[in-house]
C-alpha cells in the first residue's frame, strides 16, 4: 500500500460528512459545533520557548514568531430512535505564518459507534495514554484547544505525548472502559487497534536537502495498538489500579539520501501488516540485520498507575516503562550467541517515567486544582553495548537501544516532530539537515500545577518548571553535558461559553536548544451560528 490509502480515507470521510447532510440520516439529537482560533507567538533566542512549541499536536513552530488562524466543524448524532448507534465526524483547518504549511488540514476523520465500540477513519487529534485529565479539562472543543493542556502538568508520554500532528489512520478503538460481566464492576477493559500512514514525505525532502547523505522516506506505514485494564471499584473502595501495554509502529516505505536517490524499500504486502501487529523478524525481502530482528521499528511502552479516590484529595502514582523491540520488553531475555547456546540475561527497568499527583477536592485553596511531580529517565537504554552473534564475537548483546532512533527508519517522529517525550528534543531542532534524534539519552525532573481563581472559575492557570540533563546517544554523545530550564505560566479567561482568552510566557535556560523567551497569545470563538 502507498499513499493511495490516505486517498481512500479522504474519500471516506467525505462522503460521511456528505451523507450527514441528507434529511433523514439523522433521525434526531444532532449536534453542530464550530470554532475559530487565532493564535500568534513572539519570542526572542535561538528558538520559540520549548514549552510553547511541546505537546501542542504539531500546532507548533520553532520560528521565534509564528501564528495561525483556525476553522474548525465537529458533528455528532444518533443513528436511529436509540442511542446505541452513533456518528461523529471533524474538519479543522489551519492557515499558518512561520508554520510548516501555510494552509494544512489538522483534523479531517469520520466516526460511527455501537455502545461501546468505535471506529474512526481519519486524521484525529489523540491524547497521550494515561495521561489524567484533571478536573481543568472541560469537553467539547474548550477540551481540544486549551483544556487538554491545562490538565497536563507532566512532560507527556514515553510512547505517544500529543508532540506531533496527527498520523491519518483507520482505528477500532473501545476508548472509555468497559465493564467485564459478572466481575461487579471491579473489571473493566479498554484498548484500540489502527493503521495509518505517514504523509510527511515532502518536508522530510525538504528538511534534509542541505544534506546529501541524510535519510528521508516516502509510503511509511503507521500502526498502533493497546489493551488496559482496571482493577477497582470507586463506589466501594478508594483504591484503583490500572495498567496496560502500548505498542506502536513503523513499517513498509521506500528510503532515500539526495545523493543516491531511492537506495531501498521495505515490504508492504498483508504479511507485513501481520508482523506490524505481532512483532516478527523479517525475511529474505528484508536487510540482514531486520532478519535477525525485528521487522519494522517498533516501540513500546507498559504502564501502571494507583488512585486513591479520598473525600478531600485524589492522589495518583503513575509509572511507564519504554522498550524498542524485544529489549526491556520484560526483566529477562533469552540470548543465543553464534554456537546456539541460550542463556537468560536479566535487565533492570532503569528507563522509566515515574510520577505523583494530588487533585484538590475540598473547599479549602480553591486557586490550586492539582500539583504534580514527575521524573523520566532514557538514560540507561539496556546499556552501551550491542552486538549480534559473528565471527569475531560470538555473544550476543542488547543494548545501546538508541530511542526513537531506528538504522532504517528517520525516526519515530511526524514532520519532525517527535512523537514520544518532547525533552528528546526533535529532529527540528537539528541545524545539520538530519532528521534523526541526537539527545535521547537524558533525565528530567518536571514540577506542575493549576487550578482556577475568580468565584465563577472564569481563570484557570497552569504553570510548570523542567529540568533536564542530556547526554546525547551512545553512538553520538555530546563532548559536554547539555542542560536546560524551561517554564511556562499559563492563564486562560473564558468570560462566557462562547470565548476563551488565553496568555502564555515561557522561557529556556539552555546550552543546547538556547536562551528563549516569549509569549503566546490564543483568542477562540465557540458556537459561530
Amino acid at each position: 500500500m502507498d499513499c493511495s490509502l490516505w486517498h481512500t480515507i479522504r474519500k471516506i470521510v467525505v462522503v460521511g460528512l456528505l451523507l450527514m447532510q441528507v434529511d433523514g440520516f439523522a433521525q434526531s439529537g444532532v449536534d453542530i459545533n464550530q470554532f475559530v482560533q487565532l493564535n500568534t507567538v513572539l519570542s526572542d533566542g535561538d528558538n520559540a520557548p520549548f514549552w510553547l512549541t511541546a505537546n501542542r499536536q504539531g500546532l507548533s513552530s520553532l520560528n521565534t514568531s509564528s501564528g495561525y488562524v483556525r476553522y474548525g466543524m465537529d458533528i455528532d448524532g444518533k443513528l436511529g430512535d436509540g442511542n446505541n448507534w452513533r456518528y461523529t465526524a471533524a474538519a479543522d483547518v489551519v492557515a499558518g505564518y512561520n508554520q510548516q504549511n501555510a494552509v494544512s488540514l489538522h483534523e479531517l476523520y469520520a466516526g460511527i459507534s455501537w455502545r461501546w465500540l468505535c471506529v474512526n477513519v481519519g486524521l484525529k487529534e489523540r491524547s497521550a495514554e494515561m495521561r489524567s485529565q484533571g478536573i481543568l479539562a472541560g469537553d467539547g472543543q474548550f477540551k481540544n484547544l486549551y483544556g487538554r493542556a491545562l490538565s497536563e502538568l507532566g512532560s507527556g508520554g514515553l510512547l505517544y505525548s500529543g508532540n506531533s500532528a496527527p498520523v491519518p489512520q483507520v482505528c477500532i478503538e473501545v476508548p472509555e472502559y468497559v465493564d467485564i460481566p459478572g466481575t461487579g464492576s471491579w473489571l473493566k477493559l479498554r484498548g484500540h487497534i489502527a493503521y495509518g500512514i505517514f504523509l510527511d514525505h515532502n518536508f522530510q525532502k525538504d528538511f534534509t536537502s542541505s544534506n546529501p547523505s541524510a535519510k528521508y522516506a516516502k509510503n511509511v506505514m503507521y500502526h498502533s495498538k493497546a489493551l488496559f485494564m482496571k482493577i477497582g471499584n470507586a463506589e466501594k473502595f478508594p483504591l484503583e489500579v490500572e495498567g496496560g501495554l502500548e505498542m506502536r509502529a513503523q513499517f513498509g516505505g521506500d528510503f532515500y539520501t539526495h545523493a543516491k536517490g531511492k537506495y531501498m524499500s521495505m515490504p508492504r504486502g498483508i504479511k507485513d501488516y501481520f508482523k506490524a501487529f505481532i512483532p516478527l523478524s523479517g525475511d529474505e525481502t528484508t536487510p540482514t540485520p531486520e532478519q535477525a530482528n525485528i521487522s519494522g521499528n517498533q516501540i513500546g511502552n507498559w504502564h501502571l498507575a494507583f488512585t486513591l479516590n479520598t473525600k478531600p484529595v485524589d492522589i495518583r502514582l503513575y509509572g511507564e516503562h519504554l522498550f524498542e523491540d524485544f529489549s526491556q520488553l520484560f526483566f529477562f531475555e533469552y540470548q543465543t550467541n553464534r554456537e546456539g547456546k541460550r542463556k537468560i540475561t536479566y535487565y533492570p527497568w532503569k528507563d522509566i517515567q515515574i510520577g505523583v499527583s494530588v487533585t484538590n477536592k475540598t473547599g479549602y485553596l480553591k486557586f490550586i486544582s492539582t500539583v504534580q511531580y514527575e521524573y523520566t529517565s532514557m538514560y540507561d537504554q539496556s546499556g552501551a553495548g550491542y552486538n549480534d552473534p559473528n565471527d569475531y564475537f560470538s555473544e550476543q548483546m542488547d543494548g545501546a537501544d538508541d530511542y526513537y532512533n531506528h538504522s532504517i527508519y528517520p525516526g519515530w517522529h511526524n514532520y519532525g516532530m517527535g512523537i514520544g517525550n518532547p525533552l528528546a528534543f526533535s529532529p527540528l531542532y537539528n541545524s545539520n539537515g538530519t532528521l534523526v534524534f541526537r539527545g535521547n539519552r537524558f533525565k528530567a525532573h518536571n514540577v506542575g500545577v493549576n487550578g482556577t481563581f475568580a468565584h465563577d472559575g472564569q481563570f484557570k492557570y497552569r504553570l510548570l518548571y523542567t529540568y533536564s540533563e542530556n547526554w546525547g546517544t551512545y553512538f553520538n554523545p555530546f563532548n559536554e553535558k547539555k542542560y536546560t530550564t524551561s517554564l511556562l505560566a499559563d492563564i486562560v479567561f473564558t468570560p462566557s461559553e462562547k470565548w476563551a482568552l488565553s496568555f502564555s510566557l515561557a522561557y529556556d535556560k539552555s546550552n543546547y536548544i538556547g536562551e528563549n523567551w516569549g509569549a503566546m497569545l490564543s483568542l477562540a470563538r465557540f458556537g459561530l451560528f
